[in-house]
């Protein structure tokens, strides 16, 4: 239930989630906290790990002595939830004994403050922890994020492309992979420079971003001119339908290429990887299979688009490359 909401004072909006069974606790560091940024609160354990859950905070401000799960209890649940293990903890208790303080870092909180409450003590120590927070995101975010053109690196998409096969091995679900090449893009970083070709991928990257209408899908930059938009839970169907709105989306962009041996502005070559439930594979082979066979049944496939003239998409199903 919010208090407050406004713009954080260290340049962007925070979500704050405050954790005491005392109402007055809570009534007053919310008046604290009141220009710091959107702020949430729980009088349990159950309804903080709930709320945590539903959205993420930048910080939790946790009473260490709460009837039924106690502080110390709710900490070790947050740090077992992988979205919740960068949230930093303070903890915040009436108990001042040095072996207490120990024991909560020792278990992982970031902070420790004591009541009384005093504003200037809180303030300062929550203004510190989020620009410690804000920085490990930024460092996180610059090493899975492609700088030029702010879409998912090489790395994050071989995580997410192991992840999200392990999953779809499990549930049975299909799963498809599009591999895009931006069309004779020698030729336009030739005519036009290296820096009108920056600016040709980032409009590509906006084009496939645009035509991405699930949170699931990921967009990646593979390397050079080429891409990637990962498909979960996606049978071949589905993926040709995403490979013609990629298409689409690259061409309404109108990116003039006088060079072009395919048509007149930029476009791109699809090759679509495709594993669902018309794969011609037994069960055996099946088991066999794993990410990189879909990378390389959607490669293949973008050497048959290309092949068969540029500016369109082919498939590819796992079991022609297995």
């Amino acid at each position: 239930m919010p208090i407050s909401a406004s713009r954080a004072t260290i340049g962007r909006d925070v979500n704050i989630l405050l954790v005491d069974d005392d109402p007055g606790a809570i009534q007053l560091m919310g008046r604290i906290l009141a220009d710091v940024g959107k702020i949430r609160f729980a009088t349990n354990g159950k309804d903080a790990l709930r709320l945590a859950c539903a959205t993420v905070p930048d910080l939790i401000l946790l009473d260490a002595e709460m009837p039924g799960m106690s502080g110390f209890e709710l900490l070790t649940t947050l740090q077992a939830e992988p979205s919740l293990t960068d949230v930093p903890v303070i903890f915040i208790t009436s108990h001042s004994e040095a072996g207490f303080e120990v024991s909560a870092l020792d278990m992982g909180a970031a902070d420790f403050i004591t009541k009384p409450l005093r504003s200037s003590r809180v303030l300062a120590r929550v203004r510190t922890q989020l620009r410690v927070k804000h920085m490990a995101d930024e460092l996180r975010r610059s090493a899975t994020t492609d700088a030029l053109t702010g879409v998912s690196n090489r790395r994050q998409f071989d995580v997410s492309l192991e992840r999200e096969w392990s999953r779809a091995r499990r549930s049975g679900e299909p799963m498809s992979l599009l591999m895009i090449d931006v069309d004779h893009f020698k030729l336009y970083n030739d005519l036009y420079g290296h820096p009108k070709g920056d600016i040709c991928l980032r409009g590509v990257t906006q084009a496939l971003v645009s035509a991405c209408k699930r949170p699931a899908d990921l967009v990646a930059r593979y390397g050079g001119e080429e891409f990637v938009i990962l498909l979960p839970e996606t049978p071949r169907h589905g993926a040709q339908h995403m490979a013609q709105h990629v298409l689409d989306a690259v061409a309404a962009f109108g990116i003039f290429h006088a060079d072009s041996q395919t048509t007149h502005h930029v476009s791109v070559s699809v090759g679509i990887g495709c594993f669902d439930d018309a794969s011609a594979c037994s069960a055996t082979e099946a088991d066999a299979l794993c990410a990189n066979d879909l990378v390389e049944a959607a490669d293949k496939a973008l050497y048959s688009a290309k092949h068969a003239g540029r500016a369109r998409a082919k498939l590819r199903d796992i079991a022609d490359y297995s």
